[in-house]
């Protein structure tokens, strides 16, 4: 008899258990008021733009922009503040400072130097000579007092003619002397006029300079004949001061 009883105070209590744990799973399952409120304030309502902390943007419908808001812009600003916009500030966020252009002033004086030479005066004055030619001789109208020929010249030919206010003057010779001699002569008596003088192209064998003194200039040329003397051939243009 008392082992019926203990039977069906068991089965009892497990009943009692089972129904308590029943209503203890269903309570656990159903939100509460806090839980709810909380899922309704974080999920996003349909047109509105939010935040991920719940807060609306501008441009959800019928919420007004807030003044605080971190993502609203401020009235008359031409845009957000998600403009990432640099102009007018430098990196670190304060006003730019744009460095001007350097611009050299006008040149306001002449730049100066040496002033050109002056050109000489010519060596030949006096009327102007007829033109012509001689052979064995030297020709009426010759600058003798520029051009000199050396002292033991046989001469070939000389000539001169005339364009505007320049004389021309060739002449050729024979003179027992060496190249150089022939030549250091002519130089001794142009430089003495003022004339330099540098060396000219010359066939091979054979010597030649050129003398200049302004506009003026004689070329000699010096070869070696057969018989070891030296024949010489002078070419010249000398400006002159007519009356």
């Amino acid at each position: 008899m008392m082992a019926r009883r203990l039977v069906i105070a068991g089965i009892c209590l497990a009943v009692l258990i089972a129904a308590v744990a029943i209503i203890l799973d269903q309570m656990a399952a159903k939100p509460g008021p806090t839980a709810a409120q909380s899922t309704s304030s974080s999920a996003p309502t349909p047109g509105s733009n939010a935040t991920a902390s719940g807060t609306p943007t501008p441009g959800g419908a019928g919420e007004p922009a807030q003044s605080g808001s971190p993502a609203s812009g401020t009235e008359g600003s031409g845009g957000s503040s998600s403009d990432n916009s640099t102009e007018g500030t430098s990196s670190e966020g304060g006003p730019s400072t744009a460095k001007p252009l350097e611009v050299l002033p006008p040149v306001t004086t002449t730049p100066t130097g040496l002033p050109e030479p002056s050109a000489p005066a010519p060596l030949i004055t006096g009327s102007l000579p007829q033109p012509g030619s001689a052979a064995g001789e030297v020709v009426d109208g010759w600058p003798a007092g520029v051009l000199t020929l050396p002292e033991g010249t046989t001469i070939g030919s000389t000539s001169v003619s005339t364009s505007g206010d320049v004389v021309q003057v060739a002449a050729d010779g024979v003179i027992g002397k060496p190249q150089a001699e022939v030549l250091a002569n002519f130089r001794q008596s142009l430089v003495a006029h003022g004339f330099w003088f540098e060396a000219a192209p010359a066939a091979e064998g054979a010597m030649a300079e050129r003398f200049v003194r302004g506009t003026d200039t004689v070329t000699v040329s010096v070869t070696t004949t057969g018989t070891g003397n030296s024949r010489f051939q002078l070419l010249g243009s000398l400006r002159t001061a007519a009356d």
